[in-house]
């Protein structure tokens, strides 16, 4: 899969802008503030109308403008298609959103996963010694703009979460009883086997892709799962404290994994504690590495790569890595100056 064309308008920082990549590497080279990461959002705005950054939809649209709008020439194993996305804020402040294949209005369920992209950046070195919540994050992102199933569970498992921790609240209260919970309850679980299930299928081939890797710091790291599950039973065991809490005390919301290194000499073996920054920058890359693994074996489709200055968080070896990456798929990076990619195009903004 490779994009060949993308035109943005009204998307942040731009009016209107013309791109064209090659189909391998290419380079985005401009100073710092000249729009680079902005050019890589809106590609990545074409996977699922939202942002790989923790900024509201809102300020997609540039400033002054009702509407934007991202649309590219795309090719995959069908052949070549144009996508777009539209965004508009109405009269009302609310943002709505239109997908569209070969000018035609899609539904977002038939839209998603049209374009498969992943995405490499410096905050990634988080995802080890970061918050459980950006380590959920990232789980969600391997499903993100590719699987529509987890997308629907996970709107309406958060959906179920907060009205079932409203009614915990009134419960508290006296003034409802706890048999309204069973709606609620029961969506919860549905949702939840879903998300988790699909969670732990891409960590089996996380682990398996780890062991089977060339390169002998990479296949030392495993991933655990640490899972917070939802039954019937567990909920009834746990009503009286979540009652006491106003929340729901088990669940997706609360899954986390660490990144281990076997070769560790100690009973844990967490990066997050006990490796140097080189091992936790190597463990990113690998996560990235996997998930594009399970992208492939998933959807027999190669995806394409957005790397946002990444070169400045890697050594040299681990710099070759991402080198051979290019060499398979489209890969488009952002620096402020001049990389060795000697087959790279270069887009000066």
């Amino acid at each position: 899969m490779y994009i060949s064309k993308i035109l943005v308008q009204n998307f942040r920082s731009y009016d209107k802008k013309l791109v064209e990549f090659d189909k391998k590497a290419n380079l985005i080279l401009g100073k710092n503030g000249s729009g680079k990461t902005n050019l890589l959002e809106a590609i990545y705005f074409l996977s699922s109308g939202k942002s790989f950054r923790s900024s509201s939809s809102g300020q997609l649209i540039k400033w002054g403008e009702k509407v934007s709008s991202v649309r590219a020439k795309i090719n995959d194993k069908d052949g070549e298609s144009e996508i777009e996305v539209q965004l508009w804020r109405e009269d009302s402040g609310s943002l709505k959103r239109r997908f569209l294949i070969d000018k035609v209005v899609k539904t977002r369920a038939k839209y998603w996963g049209k374009a498969k992209i992943v995405v490499f950046e410096p905050e990634d070195i988080r995802l080890v010694n970061g918050s459980p919540g950006r380590r959920r994050e990232f789980l969600d992102g391997v499903f993100a703009n590719i699987e529509w199933r987890y997308a629907s569970a996970l709107s309406q498992y958060h959906k179920a979460l907060k009205h079932r921790n409203e009614l915990l609240d009134i419960i508290a209260s006296g003034k409802a009883q706890k048999t309204e919970l069973f709606y609620w309850d029961q969506s919860l679980i549905k949702n939840a086997e879903i998300i988790q299930n699909l969670r732990f299928n891409w960590v089996k081939s996380a682990n398996d892709f780890f062991l089977s890797h060339q390169d002998k710091e990479i296949n030392k790291f495993y991933i655990k799962y640490q899972a917070s599950s939802v039954t019937l039973e567990k909920l009834e065991k746990l009503y009286p404290l979540e009652v006491a809490a106003g929340h729901s005390k088990c669940g997706p919301h609360l899954d986390d994994f660490s990144i281990d290194y076997a070769d560790f000499q100690t009973e844990d073996k967490n990066l997050a504690f006990w490796g140097s920054r080189g091992q936790q920058r190597l463990a990113v890359l690998a996560l990235r590495l996997a998930q594009i693994n399970y992208l492939e074996e998933q959807y027999k489709e190669e995806p394409i790569l957005l790397l946002d200055d990444i070169f400045s968080e890697l050594d040299e070896n681990h710099r070759q890595i991402v080198i051979e990456i290019c060499r398979k798929y489209q890969t488009i990076f952002t620096s402020a100056e001049e990389i060795n990619l000697p087959t790279a195009q270069i887009v000066n903004l």
